[in-house]
């Protein structure tokens, strides 16, 4: 029942334990040790998840294991709540057994750490396993997970010998709220210890299954120190070498947030990466301990790419999937299959990075390739994976040596030497751990102050689209999504958006500089978009076809030559493709020649300083002393929302009034338009004072 698994499920090390739960599940051992009935833990949501709030032991009583809208502990809601039962039960012979399980609504039975049956649905009636099992006289771990819906509460757990006619309803008095098979006086899960928190002692989880102590040190591999498992991935570093597979990282949310709950070694098979259930019933291929639903994944390792050429790439998921090849992504495969190419890939060791986004329902991701130009798919097996990066062949897994302080499973080294993100200090770490670690980054764009008016790019911020009930502007971003530093617009259908974005329903703001080339003149503008888009340089909708779905849209505007314009544009896309591409056209340019994209080196991540006091414009929004007219974008100082707002900030104030004091008699603060700051500015000025508006 365990040779499936090449490395257990582990969890997060618990926070160390009172000396009086030496187990840490949250009750005395006093209450445990050769007590009668299962510990009952009972969870406010229906997957297990967090602390519980009640812990006490059932089943202490006369009866039998056939509970039936019993009465919950104080503060367990009645619907949407979960309860796992733990301890041991007696066998008081041998044989082959099987049990017979009623439940409202989903289950899990484990026995001696080997699941034995599930349902992920509602209420059911269901023998388990499918063909009796061997079990010896005496005490046994049993763990028994309920997850509660609505409506009715039933779990009731029957079990008969392989001979019998008959099922019995198991007494409570089989079962015991802690096992102290040595009469020690100490719950077994002390004495040889729970690293993974299966409920099992180690010892037996080893015994069990020997791969995993693949160093046999009598420690299980994923509980091992830095010392031993350097990238902490749950494999002993003197073990890799031997493997074969992906290392996956699984999380008990949808968005790769929180703990990792377990680690381990996937894709090791003929078939690699393959899980491809499409049911409700039986959706156990995530490991131990990590929800049915809701659940995310991170697969990352090395792909072996047997000689050089074009390759296709066909990955079905169920939800959200994307694929890496050398920190970069090839696409992405939203709730469905999806096949891509043609890449070119090098001979060689390559770096590879998966990810999963469960929702609801089906859990499935499979990946398969094929050289391109050809017609048949072909599994990419284990013997095309190693569960580490080593790209220098040291002996040394990559991450090890260069760190990993973003946590993207990319080595920062191979980030740097590729390009993948900035260094704009030169201090060999990554900017996005700089700014972790205290360095300012007042706009929040990924990038240090100090040097951003010379970085390349643009700063893109990712929404969900919403409604609104405004003709003119019919849809507006929800809650930021992700953060991401963008060459340039020059996106093409495949879901390049985020991980954490939306592949539909979305909303794309680039805000920065635009660097204007040596002529001055009118510049041309062409987008080429779906859906609707806007173009906003120095505050003036240059396009603007917000309104319209899929298409190209055209604008022109006077620009100085080699000036730094602040810059935007916004995208909303609904359901189908998506690509998003701006072009120009320098002011000598024909009618009759094409349109370029721009280039990336025309743009900034960092927008002017219009007002001239040092501060970066869009770091003057986020202190407050310029306005923002929505999603962290500029509000240029030639666009001031009142006469007299000299700075920009929305109101005219003793600021603004020492500005025009300070330019008396010359051109600097002329509100008139006549030459000269003089009474008639100071008139005006006075006469606007105040919030704008």
């Amino acid at each position: 029942m365990r040779s499936f698994v090449a490395l257990a499920a582990i969890l997060l090390l618990p926070a160390p334990a009172l000396a009086q739960d030496c187990n840490g599940d949250g009750l005395a051992d006093s209450q445990q040790v050769g007590v009668q009935g299962l510990t009952a833990q009972y969870f406010a949501n229906r997957e297990w998840l967090g602390s519980p709030v009640a812990v006490r032991v059932d089943l202490g009583g006369a009866g039998s294991f056939d509970l039936n809208n019993w009465t919950l502990p104080a503060g367990v809601p009645e619907d949407e709540f979960s309860v796992r039962w733990t301890g041991g039960l007696m066998f008081n012979q041998t044989g082959a057994f099987q049990f017979r399980v009623t439940s409202d609504d989903g289950y899990r039975l484990y026995l001696d750490g080997v699941l034995l049956g599930s349902s992920e649905g509602v209420s059911n009636e269901a023998v388990v396993p499918p063909a009796p099992i061997p079990v010896s006289a005496g005490m046994h771990y049993i763990r028994v997970e309920l997850r509660e819906n609505t409506g009715g509460q039933r779990m009731k757990l029957e079990r008969k010998l392989s001979t019998a006619t008959t099922w019995n309803t198991i007494a409570n008095t089989n079962f015991r709220a802690g096992v102290d098979d040595n009469a020690n006086g100490t719950l077994d899960l002390c004495d040889s210890g729970d690293c993974n928190r299966n409920f099992l002692p180690d010892e037996l989880d080893i015994a069990a299954e020997s791969s995993l102590d693949c160093n046999t040190n009598g420690v299980l591999d994923g509980c091992e120190s830095t010392s031993v498992d350097c990238d902490q991935n749950g494999l002993p570093d003197s073990c890799e070498p031997s493997l074969v597979g992906l290392v996956g990282l699984y999380y008990g949310t949808n968005d790769f947030s929180g703990p990792v709950l377990a680690k381990r070694l996937d894709a090791s098979g003929v078939l690699g990466l393959d899980f491809n259930v499409t049911n409700e019933t039986g959706n156990d291929w995530q490991p131990d301990g990590v929800p049915t639903d809701n659940f995310s994944v991170r697969w990352s390792g090395a792909l072996l790419v047997p000689t050089s050429g074009f390759y296709d790439f066909q990955m079905q998921s169920d939800d959200r999937a994307n694929l890496f090849i050398d920190g970069r992504l090839l696409f992405s495969s939203n709730t469905g299959g999806e096949e891509r190419g043609p890449f070119y890939l090098e001979a060689g060791t390559r770096l590879i990075g998966l990810d999963l986004r469960e929702f609801g329902g089906d859990q499935r991701m499979r990946l398969r390739w094929r050289p391109s130009f050809t017609p048949d798919w072909s599994p990419l097996g284990g013997e095309f994976y190693r569960p580490v990066y080593d790209g220098d062949a040291d002996g040394v897994t990559d991450i090890c040596e260069s760190g990993d302080c973003n946590g993207n499973l990319v080595p920062d080294g191979f980030e740097l030497a590729e390009g993948l993100d900035l260094d704009c200090n030169s201090n060999g770490t990554l900017d996005v751990c700089d700014i972790a670690s205290g360095a300012v980054d007042c706009n929040a764009n990924r990038v240090l102050d100090s040097c951003e008016a010379s970085v390349p790019g643009l700063v893109g911020r990712y929404y969900p689209r919403l409604g609104s009930d405004q003709p003119s502007d019919p849809y507006r971003p929800g809650t930021l999504a992700a953060v991401r530093r963008d060459r340039d617009i020059a996106f093409n259908e495949g879901n390049w958006q985020p991980t954490n974005a939306p592949g539909d329903n979305l909303i794309a703001i680039w805000t920065g500089a635009l660097i204007t080339g040596p002529e001055a003149g009118i510049y041309r503008f062409k987008t080429e978009s779906d859906d609707g888009c806007r173009v906003y340089i120095d505050g003036v909708a240059v396009i603007d076809r917000w309104l319209q779905n899929a298409g190209e849209g055209f604008g022109e505007i006077e620009l100085a030559a080699n000036t730094a314009y602040d810059f935007r544009m916004e995208l909303h896309e609904g359901i189908g493709g998506q690509y998003a591409r701006l072009k120009w056209k320098a002011p000598s340019a024909s009618a009759k020649s094409p349109y370029e994209l721009v280039p990336g080196s025309a743009f900034r991540m960092a927008t002017p300083d219009c007002n001239a006091n040092g501060v970066l414009d869009d770091c003057d929004i986020a202190n407050g002393t310029l306005p923002d007219p929505g999603a962290g974008i500029p509000n240029p100082c030639d666009a001031a929302p009142c006469t007299g707002d000299l700075n920009g900030s929305g109101t005219v104030d003793a600021a603004d009034l020492a500005t025009l004091l300070g330019a008396w008699g010359t051109a600097g603060s002329d509100l008139n338009s006549d030459g000269t700051t003089n009474a008639s500015d100071l008139a005006l000025l006075l006469g606007n004072w105040g919030a704008c508006g």
